[in-house]
């Protein structure tokens, strides 16, 4: 089982108090779609798939609108696009509109299931917003750790500081990333992967992680997920 996109991953990361950018769902109203420009400058409207559904920013699948206009003419488009990546088509059912957050660092990290290491991994980049794929393996850390002590800061810390990431961005991921073990270990997760995470300043000027983009994957053999009441 599979889910993609903020309108389902946002309420999930809310569980662990996880920062993600504003989301409103297909049921938004036109006063609602305009208090989220005016409070962020603009907005992405972004297809929902069912399951997981891949590089819909390379094929032109995300709108960016500065007014109420613009978003009501990419909801047209995209409210029930076909996208087909390999041999698999899926179609748009609704969208999403997500407040723009501006950040000078992007951050890809995933927790996953290693049959490499026997072991939850993750696999982070200071580099993100691309595909994983295109990043070279020396500018990315991919670490395992025990499940019974779970993931620690100083696995972020670590494997940030091999990476030579920017000083400024390092604490606020150790804050804020061990949060998302919690949520994979307590709900049946076997990938919870967030790219990119853009790192905005707050009003101190101080960097707070907000993810803006959520996929994962579930393991059907533990009924942890099902109580997280995922659509059908």
């Amino acid at each position: 089982m599979q889910l993609t996109g903020l309108l389902w991953g946002s309420r999930l990361l809310k569980k662990v108090e996880f920062p993600v950018a504003d989301v409103l769902g297909p049921e938004a109203s036109v006063d609602e779609i305009k208090e989220l420009i005016a409070k962020h400058g603009e907005i992405f409207v972004k297809p929902v798939f069912k399951g997981g559904v891949g590089k819909k920013g390379k094929s032109g699948l995300i709108g960016r609108a500065r007014n109420i206009e613009e978003a009501l003419k990419h909801k047209e488009r995209l409210y029930f696009v076909e996208h087909t990546v390999g041999n698999t088509t899926a179609k748009a059912d609704g969208v999403t509109f997500e407040g723009f957050v501006p950040a000078k660092y992007e951050v890809y990290f995933a927790i996953q299931d290693s049959t490499v290491y026997r072991a939850p991994t993750i696999t982070i980049t200071h580099e993100g917003g691309v595909d994983i794929e295109e990043v070279p393996k020396d500018r990315l850390r991919v670490v395992p750790f025990d499940p019974l002590t779970g993931l620690k800061s100083y696995h972020i810390a670590n494997a940030l500081e091999e990476l030579n990431a920017p000083k400024e961005i390092i604490s606020p991921l150790v804050q804020n990333l061990p949060k998302l073990w919690t949520l994979y270990n307590n709900y049946g997760f076997s990938l919870i992967e967030l790219n990119p995470v853009r790192m905005m300043p707050n009003a101190a000027g101080r960097l707070v992680p907000v993810a803006c983009d959520f996929k994962a994957t579930f393991d059907i053999d533990d009924p942890a997920w099902k109580r997280l009441e995922l659509p059908p």
